[in-house]
């Protein structure tokens, strides 16, 4: 065994063992199938499964198909299952209105979780190195970052684990040539529209003429960062469960002298705290947003509101601050728009269900029994292409099927019974004209039915009911 593979193994032990089934991302390059090179020789005297995934990008034309059907050649010759998710990033991170990069990532992590599912899987390996992690750090610093940024990538998160998270990009390389083992080289990694790869190519080189070891440095400021970014984490957890406990965390009252009485540190923290109990995530409050929260506590006045993202709102009363999340008849921001694939998968950022599949029939023989409170039939000839889903907006109406005439949106929940707290939550399938075809999980419209003159039928199935 190669000193390596040695150091490999030390640092596999606890990571990986007996009886894992763990999923192996494989973009097809060199550190990816490094890491899958390894595991699978460790594997076979240490008893854990491999599943290989990749996901198409689609960004690249024939090299993206051509990276696909490589990770899939080498998953078949290791004897390693094989799964594949195909994604045009480029649509997606439109939707997502973030970066591409961001985009990919977000969905990358959606399919591990699913395909963890699918498999039953419990781990997910991932080839990130110390080259990576020191890059990451970079990017956060030049971007503007706290201690979770200086911290960079851990090595370990949740299912996520990266062996090669010590190891340089450099003793990879080595080990890749010393067993003649090929792999696709990215041409967009020597793009420098890319943040990372200036960083790479341009900043880290001119760094190391200040300090040939400043990779060491930042992985050892990393380190010393994680453990009191953690210590932080805690102590902020630990504050928030003995003032709110178990109560409704979709309200969150807080006391400004108590509030106050805390170091501006964790006040920042219980900040963002309070924000990710609220919504399930941090993902969405900025640093502005912490910012103009701790200004209503230091100078409050009763009556003020601010409204931050996902729909959270900050009201001043008398003595307290109120954190709540408003669902209303009317969504807070702008109705999200999402353009549905025919046929094909979308996903849906909000509401109660995640994605919608379709399909067209040509013969109405086809047609199955439904799922009322998830599938619905149309006729592909009136409804066109031009499938978009949305929520409710004020003075939406449409004609539900068995009726002739319109009627008011608000009216038809008012007599289903549909909860006002969920009405702006339940996705609204509109032609590209804006005409209601479907309110999901209740009606169609009657003037989009399939009939007997019907040519082509559009079957579209949610993945779940909704539930009242």
């Amino acid at each position: 065994m190669t000193s390596f593979l040695k150091n490999i193994g030390k640092v596999l032990e606890g990571l990986i063992v007996s009886g894992d089934k763990v999923l192996v991302g494989v973009s097809g390059g060199a550190d990816s199938i490094a890491l899958l090179h390894v595991l699978h020789w460790f594997s076979r005297t240490q008893n854990y499964g491999l599943i290989v995934v990749h996901i198409d990008h689609m960004a690249r034309g024939k090299d993206s198909d051509a990276d696909a059907d490589f990770v899939e050649s080498v998953a078949k010759k290791l004897k390693l299952p094989f799964y594949l998710k195909k994604v045009d990033v480029g649509i997606e991170r439109l939707q997502l209105k973030t970066s591409f990069q961001d985009a990919a990532r977000m969905i990358r992590y959606q399919f591990f979780e699913e395909t963890l599912k699918a498999v039953g899987g419990n781990k997910v390996a991932l080839g990130h190195s110390a080259d990576d992690q020191v890059e990451t750090i970079l990017m956060n610093i030049i971007r503007g970052t706290g201690l979770k940024g200086l911290a960079g990538i851990p090595k370990v998160r949740g299912y996520v684990i990266r062996p090669f998270w010590g190891i340089h990009r450099k003793d990879l390389d080595i080990y890749l040539k010393e067993n003649d083992i090929s792999f696709r080289d990215d041409s967009s990694n020597l793009d420098k529209k890319y943040l990372r790869n200036r960083i790479r190519h341009e900043l880290i080189p001119h760094l190391e003429t200040y300090n040939p070891g400043i990779k060491k440095c930042l992985q050892q400021m990393s380190g010393i960062v994680r453990e009191e970014d953690s210590l932080l984490s805690q102590m902020t957890r630990d504050i928030f469960n003995k003032k709110i406990g178990e109560s409704n965390e979709k309200n969150i009252v807080w006391g400004i002298d108590d509030f106050q009485s805390y170091p501006m540190a964790l006040r920042q923290r219980l900040v963002r705290e309070i924000f990710c109990r609220i919504t399930g995530d941090m993902q969405a409050i900025t640093a502005y947003h912490v910012q103009q929260i701790i200004n209503l506590f230091n100078s409050p006045k009763a009556g003020k509101v601010l409204n931050i993202p996902r729909g959270v709102t900050v009201t001043c009363s008398y003595g307290s601050i109120l954190f709540a999340k408003i669902v209303d008849d009317i969504c807070g921001n702008e109705p999200l728009v999402t353009p549905i694939a025919i046929p094909g998968t979308t996903k849906l950022l909000e509401g109660h269900i995640r994605k919608v599949e379709t399909q067209i029939f040509v013969d109405k023989k086809d047609l199955f029994s439904l799922d009322t409170g998830r599938q619905a039939f149309f006729d592909f000839g009136k409804t066109g292409f031009g499938i978009q889903a949305r929520f409710f907006r004020a003075g939406d109406r449409f004609c539900p099927l068995g009726m002739k005439g319109n009627k008011k949106l608000k009216s038809f929940f008012i007599d289903q019974k549909v909860p006002k707290s969920m009405r702006s939550q339940i996705p609204i399938l509109t032609n590209a004209d804006d005409d209601i075809i479907w309110v999901y999980g209740q009606r169609i419209s009657h003037l989009y039915r399939v009939t007997e003159k019907t040519k082509k039928v559009l079957f579209i199935e949610g993945d779940k009911s909704i539930k009242y």
